[in-house]
């Protein structure tokens, strides 16, 4: 079973020389063992949400707002894409990372098994962009809308691939099969649902890899979530 981890912390933590180096040395140790044995299949840190674009489109009409897709005090950081037996051994890796120590980590099963989920190395000419696909699940659809959605999500998908742009992507499953994890005083804390309650969540996430910003922003302009939803852009690190 496949699970994304999103990393979430707080922008505005203090930062400590000291307390970054043993965070790095815990996620140098943290990678190593979790590559190693094949639970690890990609991930990365994304730019902080200062360069963040969200992208929503209402009638025709592209809006694209500087910053994340909702403004909480944990943001998302980075993420990771693991393969595990259950939820249970999902969790248990999630609480060896150091994100538990200054933030949180949701961990969010992957509705589709996704076979090409390594991702391959990065050409020098171009620029990796998560695109965050945001949706509110009691919005109501009607009937045609429903049912247009999945075909044109799959013409999206085909035309992104095709033109070598769409590295990965994949649906999430629903909110309320969301676990976050924090470490609190040494303890580990999971509770049910995503790290934030807002009215937009988190629903699938796609990993682009284009010439530039306005490339990735015209695709996620032509999503077809972007016409009832929201796409955050967020370049990797």
């Amino acid at each position: 079973m496949q699970y994304m981890y999103i990393h979430t912390v707080d922008e505005n933590l203090v930062r400590d020389d000291a307390r970054d180096a043993e965070i790095q040395e815990v996620l140098d140790s943290w990678l190593n063992e979790t590559m190693s044995s094949g639970v690890n299949l990609q991930g990365s840190r994304l730019r902080p949400t200062s360069d963040a674009t969200t992208v929503r489109v209402r009638r025709d009409e592209v809006t694209l707002t500087d910053g994340p897709f909702t403004e909480t005090k944990e943001q998302v950081a980075g993420y990771d894409i693991v393969e595990c037996p259950s939820m249970e051994e999902a969790l248990a890796w999630a609480a060896k990372h150091p994100t538990t120590l200054i933030g949180s980590i949701e961990v969010r099963p992957l509705y589709e098994q996704v076979d090409k989920a390594v991702l391959p190395d990065e050409k020098p000419t171009t620029k990796r962009y998560m695109l965050i696909v945001c949706v509110d699940e009691t919005i109501e659809l009607s009937p045609e809308e429903i049912a247009g959605i999945g075909p044109a999500t799959d013409a999206w998908v085909t035309e992104a691939q095709g033109k070598g742009m769409r590295l990965f992507g994949s649906r999430l499953t629903g909110a309320d099969e969301a676990r976050t994890l924090r470490i609190s005083d040494g303890d580990v804390i999971v509770t049910d649902g995503p790290f934030a309650e807002t009215k937009e969540q988190i629903a699938g996430i796609d990993v682009f890899e284009c010439a530039d910003l306005d490339v990735a922003l015209d695709f996620a302009a032509r999503h077809p979530v972007a016409t009832f939803g929201a796409l955050e852009v967020r370049p990797f690190w």
